[in-house]
C-alpha cells in the first residue's frame, strides 16, 4: 500500500483546520505571510521544493480493556442404576465431540483521515490467533480450529451401584477493546511564503512540531471462544455414598485416529501503549537558494 499524503481535510479532521495552521505558520516566521494563500500542503511551493506531508499509524495496536469469560456446564452423558439388580451390568457407550478454538477481530471506529495501511495483532483476545486488518476495513475478520474427537468406554456397574458418566462443556474466552494511535508521519513539512523572512522567503515546515503532532484513534474489537469437553465418571452407592473420577482426555483420538492434544497456552496481550513522537524540535528548514 502506498503512503497516502495528508489533505487539509485531514488536518482538519485531526482538530487543525486551514486558518489555524496559518495562524501558526505565520507566527513562527514573524507575521511576514499575508493570508491562507501562503501556505501550501503537498501542493504549491510545498511540492516545488518536495515538502511533502504524509498520513501514518503512530506505534503499535495497545489494549484499552478486557473482560474475561469463563463458563463450565455438565451434562449427562450415560446413566445406568443397578441398585435393585444382584449382577453386574456391562454396556459400551461412544462419545464425538468437536473442541474449538476461534477469535474475530474487527475495526469498530475506522480513522478520520486516509491510511491505507493494515494493523497486526497477535493473540487477539488471548486466542493464539494473529491478525493483519486492513485499516480500511468494515468487516469482521474470524479464524478458528476445530478438532473432531471420539472415544469409547466400557461401562461396567456393579450391584447396588448408579454409574454416571457426566459431560463437562467449558466455554474460555474474553473480549478486548483496542487502540490504534495515528497521525502524520514524522519529517513531514508543509510550505509557506510571503516577505522576506530571516533571508528567505519560502519556508518549509514541520507538521508535527507546528500543529503539536495531531493524533486520532481507531478502535478495534477482539473476541474470542475456547470450547473443549471433559469427562467424569461418578459412582453412587446404595448408601448414597458418591465417588467422582475424572477421565483423562490427553489420550483421546481424534476420528481419523490421530492424537490430539486438547486445551491452548494462554498468552495475554502487553497493556501497553506505544507513542511515537516527531523526533525533532526543529520548526521549519529553508528552501534552497532563496536568498
Amino acid at each position: 500500500m502506498s503512503t497516502p499524503k495528508t489533505s487539509w481535510e485531514d488536518l482538519a479532521r485531526l482538530g487543525w483546520p486551514i486558518y489555524d495552521v496559518y495562524k501558526k505558520a505565520n507566527a513562527a516566521r514573524g507575521g511576514t505571510m499575508n493570508g491562507t494563500g501562503d501556505i501550501s500542503l503537498n501542493a504549491g511551493i510545498a511540492a516545488e521544493y518536495q515538502w511533502w506531508s504524509y498520513n501514518t499509524t503512530i506505534g503499535k495496536p495497545y489494549v484499552l480493556g478486557r473482560v474475561p469469560k469463563d463458563i463450565t456446564r455438565e451434562e449427562v452423558a450415560w446413566s445406568y442404576d443397578n441398585t435393585k439388580n444382584t449382577e453386574d451390568y456391562t454396556d459400551e457407550w461412544t462419545e464425538s465431540w468437536t473442541n474449538t478454538n476461534s477469535a474475530t477481530l474487527t475495526v469498530t471506529n475506522s480513522a478520520s483521515i486516509t491510511l491505507s495501511a493494515s494493523i497486526t495483532i497477535e493473540d487477539v483476545a488471548s486466542s493464539g490467533f494473529e491478525f493483519t486488518i486492513s485499516t480500511e476495513s468494515s468487516s469482521t475478520e474470524t479464524k478458528e480450529t476445530t478438532h473432531d474427537l471420539s472415544h469409547t468406554w466400557t461401562m461396567t456397574v456393579h450391584p447396588g451401584e448408579k454409574l454416571t458418566l457426566y459431560r463437562v462443556i467449558s466455554t474460555v474466552g474474553e473480549t478486548v477493546e483496542y487502540g490504534q494511535d495515528f497521525g502524520i508521519a514524522d519529517g513531514s513539512l508543509l510550505g509557506t511564503k510571503g516577505d522576506k523572512y530571516a533571508g528567505h522567503y519560502y519556508w518549509g515546515m514541520y507538521v508535527n512540531t507546528l500543529c503539536n503532532a495531531p493524533r486520532g484513534r481507531l478502535d478495534l474489537h477482539g473476541s474470542s471462544k475456547n470450547v473443549t469437553y471433559t469427562f467424569k465418571l461418578v459412582r453412587e452407592t446404595k448408601d448414597g455414598k458418591k465417588v467422582a473420577t475424572p477421565l483423562p482426555v490427553d489420550a483421546y483420538r481424534t476420528k481419523d485416529g490421530s492424537a490430539a492434544i486438547l486445551g491452548k497456552e494462554t498468552k495475554w496481550a502487553k497493556d501497553s501503549k506505544a507513542v511515537c513522537g516527531d523526533g525533532t524540535a526543529q520548526v521549519m528548514v529553508a528552501a534552497p537558494g532563496d536568498e
